[in-house]
């Protein structure tokens, strides 16, 4: 009984430790992200100017919209296509089957580096496509949509599928079984899904930096020429915050579905 209530007073400890270990850096760049100081190095007093600074600048603006619209349409058509691959992976048997599930972890298993490099070759090389926007678009659905078809499958494994037949039973064809009884039960592992693709999307930069071509520029990129040659580094502060806060908004989203799934 003692060892139990000494275990319960050290793991809270450690667990707030580790926590703090892995936020400690991202805490002090959100702070000193609203300092006045020009290098963001030191603390000289609250201001929001560097926000507006960037709010204000063309070039991160069209950065940020950029961003904005690869994430989007990257979250919407790798959610689908996931979707539909981890239902058709798991209610049909066909030959190879259990070699193609475990196929689809390679775009998240194999070193950005090496993916953008094959990527690259592949659109300049094969298909000829122009890099920039398709480029980067097909290039994080590559690497996006394993992730739905891993959270579909993993929702499928605890669905009850007799209610799809006892729909069929009940006399509605599969385009209703699937509007109507389906994709409801779905509908929690999918908005989980764009949940964690839209951060997964936004953030990247390796692939996007090798096929984004001349002229295509998202928020990713953007911070790296900051990093090169801006006068201001804190605004590279208040730019990071932006990244920080949009993987916490999407994990929290995510964390609030699945409760609601579970109650």
């Amino acid at each position: 009984m003692k060892s139990r209530n000494i275990t319960g007073k050290i793991l809270p400890l450690v667990s707030i430790l580790v926590y703090l270990f892995l936020w400690v850096a991202a805490i002090v760049l959100i702070v000193y992200s609203f300092s006045n100081d020009s290098f963001g190095i030191r603390w000289t007093g609250f201001t929001l100017k560097w926000y507006s600074n960037v709010f204000n600048d063309a070039l991160a603006m069209g950065a940020l919209k950029s961003s904005l619209f690869i994430s989007s349409v990257t979250v919407v058509v790798s959610t689908i296509a996931g979707t539909l691959a981890a239902y058709g992976l798991y209610k049909y048997e066909f030959h190879g089957r259990r070699v193609l599930r475990m196929s689809t972890l390679l775009p998240i298993t194999i070193p950005y580096v090496v993916t953008a490099g094959a990527l690259l070759v592949f659109f300049t090389k094969v298909i000829h496509i122009p890099l920039g926007y398709p480029a980067i678009i097909i290039a994080h659905i590559s690497f996006s949509t394993p992730l739905a078809v891993f959270v579909v499958l993993g929702r499928m494994a605890r669905i009850d599928w007799t209610l799809e037949e006892a729909s069929t039973d009940l006399g509605a064809d599969g385009l209703t079984t699937w509007r109507r009884i389906t994709i409801p039960l779905l509908l929690p592992a999918i908005l989980s899904s764009a949940a964690l693709i839209f951060p997964w999307s936004f953030n990247d930069f390796t692939i996007t930096y090798f096929v984004a071509g001349v002229g295509t520029m998202t928020l990713p990129i953007y911070v790296f020429s900051l990093l090169q040659y801006s006068l201001t580094p804190v605004i590279i502060n208040a730019i990071s915050t932006v990244f920080v806060a949009v993987p916490v908004i999407g994990m929290l989203l995510m964390n609030f579905l699945q409760k609601k799934e579970v109650a």
